[in-house]
């Protein structure tokens, strides 16, 4: 409580408890005075750190499906939303699950190749394919990389991103399964606490499961 507000309070107290119980002023001044030290206890808790929304707090592992029964296994702490994209002579059901919030942006990008034996390049163009209109990000490939995350091969970027405000960062996971390919990607600002945490968190528990 802000310290002017608290000391109308205070003052408005100590009157109508003077004027309302018809007890003294030292009495009524005692009353208040047991009301400030309960205040203040309170107080001390004011500027404390707000914990993050719930939606940052309950981590599960979500899985997302194959047609051959394998599936992509990832750690997010929200609900992804599913869209069937079209297919071409390349990619055949394709399809993306996605979410949106004031900290990230998070795609699941998942298809199988037409051409068996065919791999998708996991390059910009690629990971770039959750945006209708990518080259209005000016997005610019910074990391290009292979890592083993859980025991699997996988191809991670970092993309810088120039949004109209601000400046925003991509991190990417291309991994290959089968005849299928997922293609993970989280956009945030750099800097955001809640979005890094997640991120982290999440791109640690990626894996295909059987």
């Amino acid at each position: 409580m802000k310290k002017s507000l608290r000391c109308f309070l205070i003052g408005f107290l100590l009157l109508t408890t003077t004027v309302t119980s018809g007890c003294g002023v030292w009495e009524a001044f005692a009353i208040v005075r047991a009301v400030i030290t309960a205040d203040k206890i309170a107080s001390r808790h004011d500027d404390l750190p707000k914990e993050p929304p719930k939606v940052y707090r309950d981590y599960t592992a979500k899985v997302f499906r194959q047609q051959d029964g394998k599936g992509l296994s990832v750690v997010l702490p929200f609900k992804m939303d599913f869209a069937a994209l079209p297919a071409d002579n390349v990619v055949k059901n394709p399809e993306r699950y996605h979410h949106q919030d004031e900290h990230c942006f998070v795609s699941i990008y998942h298809g199988s190749m037409v051409e068996p034996g065919k791999k998708m390049p996991f390059n910009l163009s690629s990971f770039m394919k959750s945006y209708k209109d990518p080259d209005k990000l000016h997005p610019v490939l910074k990391t290009c990389e292979q890592r083993t995350i859980n025991g699997q091969e996988m191809t991670y970027a970092i993309i810088k991103v120039n949004g109209e405000r601000d400046k925003r960062k991509m991190e990417c996971l291309g991994l290959y399964s089968g005849n299928d390919f997922w293609i993970i990607s989280y956009e945030y600002k750099e800097g955001d606490p809640q979005a890094e945490q997640l991120v982290e968190r999440s791109l640690k528990s990626v894996k295909i499961i059987s």
